[in-house]
C-alpha cells in the first residue's frame, strides 16, 4: 500500500484535537519559550556588577585608584593592610584585592569564578595603562614604571572545567532525581498505589517520608557515581572532604525528591512532567551562577537567584571541592538555605497529598 497524504492529515488532525484538549500543554508551547528567551536575554546582556574588591592604598597610583573607584560594578572596600585583604579574599568575602605599592601593584584574585577575577585583571590593567598615559602627558621625564604582581589566594592553575565543575555537578543529581521522583509519583497515581496507601493506617506524613527515604538510597548511588566522575574523569580539583560533598549533594536531592513530589500533583502524565524541565530547571541553570556568575545576572532579577536551591549548593560544592570548607564554612548560609527549601516543599507536598487523593 502506497502512502497517503489523506491518511497522514487523518492522523495530524488527530494529534491537533488532542493538543486543543490539553490547555497545559498549549500554554507551555506558547508561554514557555517567551519565558525563557527573556530570561536568557536579560541574563546574557547583563554587565558585571556587584564586585567586591578590596582596595589598600601603600603609596601612589592615585590614577589606577581613581579609576577603580570610578567602576560603578565595583563595590570598594578600603583596608588597612595586606594581611587583611588577604584574609577576606580567603574567607569569601571579597572576589578580590588590589594592593597599590610604591613601584609595584599587587592584585589578589580567588580563581573559582574565572570571569570575575578576569574582570579584575582587566580593570587594574586598563587602570594603570591610563595612569601611565597620564603621567607621560604631564611629566615624561618623572614616568614610573610599574608592574602588576597577580596572587592567587585560590585556585591559580584552574580551568573552566575545574570552576563549573562542582556546580555540574550538583545540577546533573538535580536534575535527574526531580525527573524520577515527579514519574515515579505519576506512576503511583495511575496504577493506584496512592490510594491504597491513603486507606491505610499510614499518615500522608509517614508516606512522604517513606518515599523520601526509599528514593534517597538511588540519590546517594547517583551523588557518589556522578563525584566520582567528575574527580577522578575530568581531573575536578577536591580539595576538602568526599564526605562533606556527597552531603552538600544528598541535601539538594532530598530537596528536588520532594520538589518532584509536589510538582507531580499538577501532571496527569509523564509527558506533562517533562514539560516541567523548561520551567522548574532551566531558569535555576541560568540564574544559578553556573556558567556565569551572579554578579552578571541583572540585578532586578538576581534576588530570583538567592531563591533557588542550585545557587547554594554551586556555592557549597565550590567552597569545598576548590577551596576546602568544611561543615562550618558553608553552614550558613549555604546548607540552612537547603534545608529550609527542603523542608518547604516537604511541608508543600505532603498539603498536596491530602488535597490530591480523596
Amino acid at each position: 500500500m502506497s502512502p497517503s497524504p489523506a491518511r497522514a492529515g487523518v492522523v495530524a488532525l488527530r494529534v491537533i484535537r488532542q493538543l486543543k484538549r490539553d490547555r497545559r500543554t498549549i500554554g507551555l508551547i506558547v508561554f514557555a519559550p517567551i519565558v525563557l528567551m527573556t530570561l536568557f536575554g536579560y541574563a546574557l546582556s547583563g554587565d558585571m556588577s556587584g564586585v567586591a574588591l578590596g582596595l589598600v592604598d601603600g603609596g601612589g597610583h592615585a590614577g589606577l585608584r581613581a579609576h577603580l573607584e570610578s567602576i560603578k560594578d565595583f563595590d570598594i572596600l578600603h583596608l588597612g593592610s595586606q594581611s587583611d585583604a588577604e584574609m577576606l579574599v580567603a574567607e569569601g568575602q571579597l572576589d578580590g584585592a588590589v594592593l597599590l605599592l610604591p613601584g609595584e601593584v599587587q592584585v589578589l584574585l580567588d580563581a573559582s569564578s574565572l570571569q570575575i577575577s578576569g574582570a579584575i585583571a582587566a580593570a587594574v590593567q586598563a587602570g594603570l595603562a591610563a595612569e601611565k598615559a597620564g603621567q607621560e602627558a604631564t611629566s615624561p621625564r618623572l614616568r614610573a614604571e610599574s608592574s602588576i604582581v597577580t596572587r592567587y589566594i585560590f585556585g591559580y592553575d584552574l580551568e573552566m572545567m575545574d570552576t563549573v565543575g562542582p556546580a555540574i555537578l550538583g545540577l546533573v543529581v538535580f536534575f535527574f532525581t526531580f525527573i524520577n521522583a515527579a514519574i515515579a509519583f505519576i506512576r503511583e497515581r495511575s496504577q493506584g498505589t496512592l490510594e491504597k496507601f491513603m486507606v491505610s493506617p499510614l499518615s500522608r506524613l509517614e508516606m512522604i517520608s517513606g518515599y523520601v527515604l526509599g528514593f534517597s538510597l538511588f540519590t546517594l548511588l547517583q551523588s557518589a557515581t556522578t563525584l566520582f566522575v567528575v574527580t577522578y574523569g575530568f581531573k575536578v580539583p577536591l580539595q576538602g572532604s568526599a564526605l562533606t560533598a556527597l552531603g552538600v549533594v544528598l541535601l539538594l536531592g532530598a530537596g528536588a525528591l520532594v520538589l518532584g513530589s509536589f510538582f507531580s500533583n499538577f501532571a496527569r502524565s509523564e509527558f506533562q512532567v517533562v514539560q516541567f524541565i523548561p520551567l522548574i530547571i532551566t531558569p535555576q541553570i541560568v540564574l544559578c551562577g553556573i556558567w556565569w556568575p551572579l554578579q552578571s545576572v541583572p540585578e532586578f532579577i538576581r534576588p530570583f537567584s538567592y531563591m533557588l536551591p542550585l545557587t547554594y549548593a554551586a556555592h557549597a560544592l565550590r567552597a569545598v571541592m576548590l577551596k576546602g570548607a568544611g561543615v562550618a564554612d558553608i553552614l550558613y548560609p549555604d546548607l540552612l538555605a537547603l534545608g529550609v527549601f527542603f523542608l518547604i516543599f516537604f511541608a508543600a507536598a505532603t498539603l498536596m497529598l491530602r488535597r490530591e487523593v480523596a
